[in-house]
């Protein structure tokens, strides 16, 4: 289907379209069936292993040039410092620069490898932030000097490994400019990426739909003030005709340069010209979801587990023959972004040898003890395994949680507690549960987190960010005294 609608759209264009996608992998990828599932920017982090992300990302851009897709959205190059912040998480890869910069770099080589342009994004960073762009307007509460060593740092990697575009997100960063957004800052755009960076390649805003952008003026306003700041492409206009109503109408009366429109009109051509657009631009002979795919993206699902406490051990069931596990988990994801984990577990668990009873996590947790007492036979389970989906974030998860612990723990069983998307659950999991990191629900990781538990695969990832601990302190990845939590929102449900 998309092949097909990038064919129609690429016969009537008198120019080469380029075609993109928010291709992250992990929780936000835009190509799912019939393509290969891979892990998020952060599980690659955990696994620490430059040449793998690297190759990540060629299997990606490989699969999204088959499609016709020559633009990827991706890496995002926000460092996770903050541990509640609401929409970058796992897109993240990670909260260490240095680290960070490496993975980033590693990303846009393996997209360049594919044929595939590579975006960083969100400058001048969205990772220390509280408040969901999509939802609001967020603040960078960074000095320069500390923007300058963390933020920054990782876009300069990504230029200077050749990322072909800059996305601007929707913050204020009071530091450069405390009184407009980034996206219409000239200031940030022009100022630190194009000048001071030396950025030469295409700058685009970040969806001009998104609350974070709105201006009162409408999307007319929004379109002419990012160009105005020095901005290149703009994405997603809340009106697309009134948007080009008033960049036409800003160009006549002298609001906007022509010669500026014309340099980021060839910014964009010279880009096309350097991906050899052609034609339709879809590449048949690109492999899709072929064997080798397939064993990359379980390579580094599996490399990427990491336990909370490095020392951990979980033997299935204490290592008794025919052990009773319960296993519970959401089943159902509503914007479709992972599969159901606990199923994923149970298969893996039952093919080690294990008698397995599954049920679903938004459920009555006496219930669903009750129930898999039930069906061993009258028997409690001997190991409870919980699989939990940004419970930080979700009220009823995080009671049903605790009261699941509170069950396994009077009846005795072993437990273990696998956060399949959110390292930040960990505030919701006491200190001497065994926790499992997979920083996402895709099928690999979640088959990676199976056989780990069922004892056929190690546990060797790198914790790549901070965990929240169980009363909200940040605890640092080199478990060193508790730190003063950070400034969050309330959760959302």
């Amino acid at each position: 289907a998309i092949r097909h609608l990038v064919r129609r759209l690429q016969q009537v264009a008198s120019v080469p379209l380029l075609v993109s996608a928010d291709q992250e992998n992990g929780t936000v990828s835009r190509l799912r069936q019939g393509t290969t599932r891979l892990p998020s920017a952060q599980a690659l982090a955990a696994a620490d292993d430059v040449a793998l992300t690297t190759e990540v990302a060629r299997t990606s851009g490989t699969e999204l040039r088959a499609t016709g897709i020559r633009h990827a959205f991706a890496p995002v190059a926000d460092l996770a410092v903050e541990p509640r912040n609401p929409v970058i998480g796992v897109r993240s890869p990670g909260a260490d620069p240095q680290a960070a910069a490496r993975q980033v770099a590693g990303t846009v080589r393996g997209l360049a490898a594919a044929g595939v342009a590579s975006t960083l994004k969100h400058f001048p960073g969205h990772g220390s932030t509280t408040v969901d762009s999509h939802l609001g307007l967020p603040v960078l509460e960074l000095t320069r000097d500390a923007w300058e060593v963390q933020e920054r740092a990782v876009f300069a990697a990504g230029i200077a490994a050749g990322a072909d575009a800059v996305m601007i997100g929707h913050l204020v960063f009071p530091a450069v400019d405390a009184g407009t957004p980034a996206t219409y800052s000239r200031a940030v755009v022009t100022g630190e990426l194009r000048e001071a960076l030396g950025f030469d390649g295409v700058i685009v805003t970040d969806a001009l739909d998104m609350t974070g952008a709105q201006l009162a003026g409408g999307p007319g306003a929004g379109a002419v003030a990012a160009l105005a700041a020095g901005v290149d492409q703009l994405l997603m206009p809340g009106d697309p005709e009134a948007a080009i109503d008033a960049v036409v109408a800003a160009l006549a009366d002298g609001v906007l340069s022509r010669s500026a429109l014309r340099d980021s009109a060839r910014r964009i051509l010279r880009l096309k010209e350097r991906l050899g657009l052609t034609g339709d631009g879809i590449d048949v002979e690109a492999p899709l979801a072929t064997p080798e795919h397939t064993s990359t993206a379980a390579q580094a699902a599996r490399a990427s587990l990491v336990w909370r406490d490095p020392s951990t051990t979980w033997v299935l069931g204490a290592g008794a023959p025919r052990s009773r596990v319960l296993v519970v988990g959401l089943r159902t994801d509503p914007q479709l972004r992972g599969v159901d984990v606990s199923a994923v577990l149970a298969d893996r668990l039952g093919a080690a040898g294990a008698q397995v009873w599954t049920e679903p996590l938004d459920h009555d947790p006496d219930v669903v003890v009750a129930a898999a007492t039930r069906g061993f036979g009258g028997t409690a389970p001997d190991a409870v395994v919980v699989a939990t989906r940004d419970a930080w974030r979700d009220p009823e998860q995080s009671r049903h949680l605790a009261r699941l612990l509170a069950l396994a723990a009077e009846t005795g069983a072993q437990v273990c507690v696998v956060a399949t998307r959110s390292p930040s659950d960990s505030g919701l999991v006491p200190d001497d549960v065994p926790l499992l990191l997979t920083f996402g629900d895709v099928a690999p990781s979640a088959q990676a987190a199976g056989d780990a538990l069922a004892g056929a695969a190690a546990v060797t990832g790198v914790l790549p960010v901070d965990l929240v601990g169980t009363g909200g302190q940040v605890v640092s990845r080199q478990t060193s005294p508790a730190t003063p939590p950070h400034p969050t929102e309330e959760p959302r449900p």
